[in-house]
């Protein structure tokens, strides 16, 4: 039983076509331009940053293919989609990864795109040995922001979670902890997931702290330039200007910031019971665990840093409710990013509720002691 925090997954989505079918079919074709496609773009400016690019048809694990490609849209960091004559099947998955508001990069040779996603930022390239590296290149790029500042949400994704992220984990029932539906669901044979449950809450994490850092610079920028006016003798109406300026400025990092806290909170709900699973087994036989390194000290790294989220979130949230009052503008932006903070928090307190049980499990040195008592015992 082993849970431990590896390099970030990017799972590419897109046509696959058939490896097997026969030379100059139109299957084989769209086959070897996908392979083409991942091998030269995509695995290339995932590996510069750690990342692992794969496919669908490269998961090794037994199960039901849809389910698993579900999951991953569902679970992993990092989503590609090639575009390239993009047929049903691929704008679903496509449509379905953009309702979890997490990075997502789409890109697709020219002149064979569906014209319906001409609103949303696409790497277009042309399918020639210069087209190919400039769009490795633009890839690389937008993988860098990506990973540092989090992906734009789409329009039908800020929709989708604008009620959500106000009530993410806020009215958590405790009974949903482990009890006897994951015994029957055979959720010991899922904890292989949890995995990318925990990459995903450790991303959406990062992303949220990059976020308020973008917060607080423009906030700060702006209350310096309040206290120019101020001592110049400006206007009230040259202050006012100023703060409406201010939060029209806030209106796409708390959009972004409304998303990640949405995406923060399904992860917590997915991978929440699991650990607290884990751990409580833990807890009734000790015996069990042989290293702490195993799934104790990536727990307990990520409780502390969920209780560093939680002093941040509510320490932002205070400060940011003190300026919600200048204006009307800022008041309506205020309120959103203090929902979303609020609702980190609140997700937070469920992964600091682990340290209970953690605390209630041996150290590595006591692992060590107790090793060492066995043997002189035998």
């Amino acid at each position: 039983m082993t849970t431990t925090l590896s390099s970030l997954k990017a799972f590419v989505i897109g046509p696959i076509g058939d490896r097997d079918a026969p030379d100059g079919t139109l299957n084989r074709v769209v086959y070897e331009e996908g392979i083409q496609v991942l091998e030269e773009v995509i695995e290339p400016a995932c590996s510069a940053f750690g990342v692992i690019a794969f496919r669908a048809d490269e998961i090794d694990r037994t199960g039901e293919i849809p389910e698993q490609v579900f999951r991953h849209l569902r679970d992993a960091p990092i989503v590609i989609a090639d575009l390239t004559g993009a047929n049903p099947n691929v704008m679903y998955e496509l449509g379905l990864r953009h309702t979890t508001g997490k990075l997502t990069i789409q890109l697709g040779e020219r002149d064979k795109l569906p014209f319906d996603i001409a609103a949303i930022r696409t790497i277009i390239f042309k399918r020639s040995p210069a087209g190919l590296v400039e769009a490795r290149k633009r890839l690389s790029q937008v993988l860098a922001a990506g990973l540092d500042m989090g992906g734009d949400p789409v329009t039908a994704t800020r929709v989708w979670f604008e009620g959500a992220s106000t009530t993410v984990a806020i009215d958590f029932d405790e009974s949903r902890g482990i009890g006897s539906d994951y015994e029957e669901s055979g959720y010991l044979e899922k904890l292989a997931d949890t995995e990318e449950s925990f990459q995903s809450l450790v991303q959406a994490m990062a992303t949220a702290s990059s976020i308020n850092e973008e917060i607080t610079r423009i906030i700060s920028d702006g209350t310096q330039k309040i206290e120019e006016i101020e001592s110049k003798g400006g206007k009230i109406s040259d202050k006012l200007a100023l703060v409406n300026r201010v939060a029209v400025l806030l209106e796409d990092p708390v959009n972004r910031l409304q998303v990640t806290a949405g995406e923060y909170g399904q992860s917590v709900d997915r991978l929440e019971p699991g650990l607290r699973y884990i751990l409580e087994q833990l807890v009734a036989d000790p015996a069990q665990l042989n290293d702490e390194t195993q799934i104790l000290q990536p727990v307990r790294t990520l409780v502390d840093a969920a209780q560093g989220t939680i002093n941040s979130a509510l320490g932002f949230k205070s400060a940011v409710e003190k300026i919600a009052s200048s204006t009307r503008e800022m008041k309506r932006v205020a309120m959103r990013l203090a929902l979303s903070l609020q609702a980190i928090a609140n997700a937070s307190a469920r992964i600091t509720a682990l340290r209970e049980l953690t605390d209630c499990l041996p150290r590595s040195q006591d692992l060590g002691d107790t090793a060492v008592n066995r043997v002189e015992t035998e």
